[in-house]
């Protein structure tokens, strides 16, 4: 019988989400587990493993039909070795050779990836990049992450760290990023330091209805400044402008390195909509030279929190030697 379906693995600090993903990149069943991770990593890949059958299981497969099994995976890591180096969120993890502990549990062969790297990998193959042989995805989260594709094939580098969008330096000498660098994208440009950067100009006297929000002793975070900028707050809308700013020379730079067809954004401050979107477009055409206009198209991601499962398992089935194909349109 033929090896026709694939299980991707989206491992989370919070929740596992699994699929079953067909070789068009057709999701067939999924489900999400609390990863637990404060019980190690022997249980956590337990979990992986035991929801990875029962995915199987729910599509009424047998695993004499599936090809591999992806797992995308935060942090650092070595996708040559199949190990996971230092997570940021998974604690006391160190050095863990999670692609063979996941292949011996479920008897597949089993591919490693970094987390951004494969949600990247499943717009291109079957989300807002198809179609596409070169494209930029950029993750806007608590962080910025990131996955280049180029002529079809994902750019991992040789030491396996390749597309750290979220840590090229946009500031030189600007602010100290929680990687250690200053000036990254994402100290400037994430939900988290959009947030964090609002704080420090109220605290630093600079008049804010969000103010208020600290007086009760209640946070501010993205969407806090979100919403006020569009309420009209001066400060709230600085701050965003200058976040949208950000992320646009970060497209210039990713224009002028790989050329793009296109550049997606994904991750919850894409919920902003053409809030975002809007102004991010307007400072490219302002801050890219004129000279070529080979802009590529700015646009939202598609898959939202199934990417990097769909991403997973194309990665695997192209590792093993499957033959991707295109998604069949819906």
């Amino acid at each position: 019988m033929a090896r026709d379906h694939v299980v991707g693995v989206d491992l989370g600090g919070t929740n596992i989400k699994v699929g079953v993903v067909t070789t068009s990149g057709n999701v067939i069943s999924s489900l999400s587990v609390p990863t637990e991770g404060q019980h190690g990593p022997d249980h956590v890949v337990n979990r992986m493993v035991t929801a990875a059958l029962k995915a199987i299981e729910a599509a009424q497969l047998t695993k004499d039909r599936i090809l591999a099994v992806g797992i995308g995976a935060p942090g650092s890591m070595s996708h040559k070795q199949g190990v996971i180096i230092s997570p940021p969120n998974l604690p006391g993890w160190s050095n863990v050779p999670v692609r063979d502990m996941i292949a011996k549990g479920t008897g597949l062969p089993a591919n490693l990836e970094n987390d951004a790297n494969a949600a990247a990998y499943g717009e291109y193959w079957a989300g807002g990049g198809r179609g596409t042989r070169d494209m930029v995805l950029f993750t806007l989260g608590t962080g910025i992450g990131g996955g280049v594709i180029i002529d079809g094939q994902l750019v991992r580098g040789f030491f396996d760290n390749g597309a750290e969008l979220g840590h090229m330096i946009v500031h030189p000498g600007g602010r100290l990023c929680g990687c250690g660098q200053h000036g990254c994208v994402e100290a400037y440009a994430s939900a988290h330091y959009t947030a964090v950067r609002a704080v420090e100009a109220i605290k630093n006297g600079e008049p804010s209805s969000l103010k208020a929000r600290l007086d009760k002793g209640l946070t501010i975070d993205a969407r806090n400044v979100e919403d006020a900028a569009r309420a009209g707050d001066p400060l709230a809308r600085r701050i965003w402008d200058e976040t949208c700013r950000y992320l646009a020379i970060a497209c210039v730079n990713m224009q002028h390195f790989s050329n793009p067809q296109k550049i997606l954004l994904s991750g919850g401050m894409i919920g902003a909509g053409a809030y975002l979107l809007d102004p991010v477009r307007k400072y490219f055409l302002e801050l890219t030279w004129k000279a070529a206009q080979d802009y590529p198209a700015i646009e939202f991601a598609t898959l939202g929190n199934d990417a990097g499962f769909i991403g997973a398992a194309g990665l695997a089935m192209a590792e093993v030697g499957g033959q991707v194909t295109a998604r069949a349109e819906s």
